[in-house]
């Protein structure tokens, strides 16, 4: 092994050391893991606030790139993670209140895609010196990256098969302390982190990777056909049910989702077919034809997804989830439409190459601008929100005021601003155990006798409603005269129990 090697491993391994023990501390501070009650230990908030984005992305995409080693790689890595760090700022600008501690996933989830289909552009950069390079570079780099990824997943199905079998070993015989120790997540999610990281590094040496990549493509390849006739036999049967098909449809309450797989599975077998639109898998003209008919179904399914989310946008209004599945449905549908007017103005697979770049692009852009003022889900859902309330279409009874406060900077803003609008005269004020509750449309303040603000209860439900409740953070239910009034999730907690 030489030097260079050496030192690569040495980075490897150290940089998944790091992150293992981030993202399991991590876990452990979020999850309320029993050790830390039961020991009484209040992890840091600033743990809940570690930027996810940085500690899961910029590893792993050294590790893919790694062979790469050298300054232009060092570059790479310095300015994706100046970047993510940037998007994380806002985002913790954006929240603002420190008190609870917000959930990344969906940043993450949204960041990571971006990330995976671009750094193949990158990567392919570094390797050649020049941005002048064919798009089979890219397309090939990228299913070399998800088959390194691919690889390591088998490894470490392995390795914790393995894992869990000597800790039942070790449970039978007594020691039960070795247990705890493999499963607590600050040790197992570094020795996870490691595995990857050396699983990756050991593929990239071996020759036959690649062989395995395009075999594995070419298996892919011919289960379109199959999956053309059968998304084919779908659309044909629900059109031809007419209303009553679609709203049986609808009835599951999975549709977006349901049509956002048909979507994803048409366009990544379409890419296992067409490789680089250089030549087709196919030999037979007629299952290369009708291969191509499932992606002229691409734009139904991107019809019927929008328009499912529409319908529960025009019932619920916004929120994070729904915009987040808003931007999945988007960018597949800008992806659909393109494949399918290539195919029918008989570009197809040609353009394959130039679709895929615009497409990639169009979702890096769009994921920027959600992680900006400019479509940020918190200011979009609590715009959206507070405007059927104005409109009329919500009752100030029914509104989600609770919710309206956990969307941070945007959803406070909007609750003061409705504050301002109602009434100066509150809607009640009950004295109770020596506490003053003074009641308003959007709140509940619990006051001493000296009228200091004791604290603050966003959202509250009314006794008459027979509301269902997600109960996370455990509020207590206050009973006023012999009426209970039960504090909504996500709402502040109070400084002082009236009960």
């Amino acid at each position: 092994m030489n030097r260079t090697d050496r030192n690569r491993y040495i980075c490897v391994v150290i940089t998944a050391l790091l992150q293992g023990i981030l993202l399991g501390v991590y876990a452990v501070a979020t999850s309320g893991y029993p050790a830390l009650s039961q020991l009484r230990i209040q992890p840091p908030k600033f743990i809940g606030f570690m930027p996810l984005t940085v500690i899961f992305l910029v590893p792993f995409v050294f590790w893919l790139s790694q062979e790469h080693w050298g300054r232009r790689l060092w570059n790479l890595l310095t300015g994706l993670t100046g970047v993510l760090l940037v998007l994380w700022a806002y985002r913790l600008w954006s929240y603002g209140n420190f008190e609870a501690v917000p959930s990344q996933n969906s940043d993450l989830i949204r960041i990571s895609m971006a990330v995976f289909m671009t750094i193949p552009f990158f990567q392919c950069r570094i390797a050649s010196w020049s941005w002048k390079f064919p798009y089979s570079e890219i397309f090939f780099q990228l299913c070399r990256n998800l088959f390194l990824l691919f690889q390591a997943s088998i490894v470490i199905a392995v390795f914790w098969g393995l894992l869990i079998t000597a800790g039942l070993l070790f449970d039978i015989v007594g020691l039960h302390v070795v247990p705890l120790i493999l499963f607590n997540p600050v040790c197992a999610v570094p020795l996870t982190m490691i595995i990857i990281a050396v699983s990756i590094s050991i593929a990239i040496k071996h020759p036959g990777i690649d062989s395995l990549g395009r075999w594995l493509l070419a298996v892919l390849a011919w289960l379109l056909p199959f999956f053309s006739v059968l998304s084919l036999a779908f659309l044909v049967c629900l059109l031809w049910g007419g209303p009553s098909g679609l709203n049986a449809l609808w009835s599951t309450g999975q549709a977006s989702t349901l049509m956002l797989l048909l979507q994803a599975g048409t366009i990544i077998l379409a890419n296992a077919a067409w490789l680089d639109g250089a030549k087709s898998t196919f030999r037979t003209r007629s299952i290369d034809v009708l291969a191509q008919v499932s992606l002229l179904c691409l734009p139904i399914y991107s019809v019927l997804c929008i328009y499912s989310l529409s319908l529960r946008i025009s019932q619920y209004g916004l929120t994070t989830d729904r915009v987040q599945a808003l931007f999945l449905a988007v960018t597949s549908g800008i992806w659909g439409i393109a494949y399918a007017g290539t195919v029918i103005a008989h570009n197809w697979p040609l353009s394959i190459g130039r679709v895929n770049i615009a497409c990639v692009l169009f979702m890096a852009v769009l994921v920027l601008l959600m992680n900006s003022p400019v479509l940020d889900p918190l200011r979009l859902s609590a715009e959206n929100q507070v405007s059927r309330l104005r409109t009329g279409q919500i009752k100030p009874q029914d509104f989600d005021y609770g919710y309206l406060s956990s969307l941070g900077r945007y959803g406070r803003n909007n609750l003061e601003a409705l504050r301002r609008e109602q009434s100066v005269k509150p809607q009640s004020e009950v004295m109770h155990d020596g506490l003053k509750f003074v009641f308003t449309p959007s709140e509940v303040q619990i006051m001493s006798g000296d009228k200091t603000v004791l604290g603050t209860v966003y959202g509250y439900f009314f006794p008459e409603k027979n509301h269902k409740i997600k109960t996370i953070h455990a509020l207590p239910d206050y009973e006023i005269d012999g009426k209970i009034y039960r504090p909504v999730y996500n709402s502040r907690q109070i400084l002082k129990s009236p009960q």
